[in-house]
């Protein structure tokens, strides 16, 4: 029940869609299975957004009319095998549902769609390792990375991925009837992780690596080793910058659209000539200076509500500061004792902690208040 994040979409884009933008919304058969792809059509290089694991082509929507402003390039979005509208093979056994055969199926695609001779890469999470690969396998045609709170594979140690595939086996299980392309995704990640260590990040190609402030587990000591790969991944090479993400979590792209924006522009605009570059980035500018000045606005409006102190439990959550996280979402169950998403937070917050019976009390009254709290339903059910 996490809606909190809902206050950050609604800081949407600003600005309309380019006049003669055209949109296409299309299957495309890349050999026993159909990819869906969604493009903005503009002119210059065109973008590849890599959603996240476990996520689709949606995930970006909020991202697309700004960026399509600020760039007028071609934009294009799609849903990985078994995710959104994309088919999956179900003639292909559990091996052949990997990286390998995803990024072939996305050459294909992108080949008959009539693009790939150059693209800017954008990535979030999981996606990292498509567009690491995707970067690996054609050098010479990516011209640009952009990483949003990326994985990277340095951060995927063997120890690391044991732990994962450990904690996993209850969703691998469920997932192998009630969704394919996560059982596919969470299956093969370690040969994931495993491939693309095998394909290099080629050294010729720049990237600006975005990194969220907040980490998305409640582990310093992860956080630390997260930030700490991302350092040695941009101080490898001379033609990739860092960027921190102030305040915001693993969806930065949601929580801060102008700078994640600006930073697209930024690196789309070396791909082109001196005047259009300086176009773009004031562009860019403009749509980021109007950006800021909403989101303060929205800041100002939702300040001591009760999505603002759910917001900030969950931050404290995720730093480790349980207690302090605790009375936070106390305090919001006290200012709304007709929340049903308050006492939900509140109760997850008390699993957290360990206090399993704290925590059942609180979903009951969750349920209580939103009979339609499915979630909290099926906890109450493991609990």
């Amino acid at each position: 029940m996490k809606h909190y994040l809902a206050i950050l979409f609604l800081c949407l884009p600003l600005l309309a869609l380019p006049g003669r933008a055209q949109t296409v919304d299309t299957l495309v058969d890349v050999g026993g299975y159909r990819l869906h792809f969604h493009i903005i059509k503009g002119k210059g290089t065109p973008i590849l957004l890599e959603a996240g694991g476990g996520d689709d082509a949606r995930v970006w929507e909020p991202l697309l009319r700004p960026l399509a402003q600020a760039t007028g390039t071609t934009l294009i979005t799609y849903d990985r095998a078994g995710f959104g509208k994309s088919e999956v093979s179900r003639e292909a056994d559990d091996t052949q549902h990997g990286i390998l055969s995803g990024m072939q199926g996305l050459e294909t695609g992108l080949k008959k769609l009539g693009y790939g001779k150059e693209l800017l890469l954008v990535a979030h999470s999981y996606g990292g390792f498509y567009s690491s690969l995707y970067a690996a396998r054609h050098p010479k045609q990516v011209k640009a990375v952009v990483l949003l709170d990326a994985m990277l594979p340095s951060f995927a140690t063997d120890d690391f991925l044991a732990g994962m595939m450990r904690d996993m086996q209850t969703d691998i299980a469920k997932n192998k009837t009630e969704h394919r392309g996560r059982y596919f995704q969470t299956l093969n990640y370690p040969a994931t992780v495993q491939a693309v260590r095998n394909a290099p990040f080629p050294a010729s190609i720049p990237v600006i690596d975005v990194v969220a402030e907040q980490f998305f587990m409640p582990n310093p000591a992860e956080a630390a080793r997260w930030k700490a790969c991302h350092q040695q991944f941009v101080a490898a090479q001379p033609n990739r910058e860092s960027l921190t993400a102030y305040g915001c979590g693993h969806y930065l792209f949601h929580e801060n659209p102008a700078l994640a924006v600006s930073a697209i522009a930024k690196a789309h605009a070396a791909t082109r000539g001196p005047q259009q570059s300086a176009d773009l980035l004031q562009r860019s500018l403009r749509y980021s200076v109007e950006a800021t000045n909403e989101l303060k606005k929205r800041e100002t409006d939702y300040r001591h509500s009760e999505s603002d102190l759910n917001s900030w439990g969950y931050t404290l959550l995720r730093q480790g500061e349980t207690q302090k996280a605790l009375e936070i979402f106390k305090l919001n169950t006290v200012l709304h004792p007709q929340s049903g998403n308050a006492f939900d937070s509140l109760a997850e917050a008390y699993l957290t902690s360990g206090n399993k019976e704290l925590a059942k009390a609180n979903y009951k009254r969750s349920v209580e208040l939103n009979p339609k709290n499915t979630n909290a339903v099926e906890v109450l059910k493991t609990l």
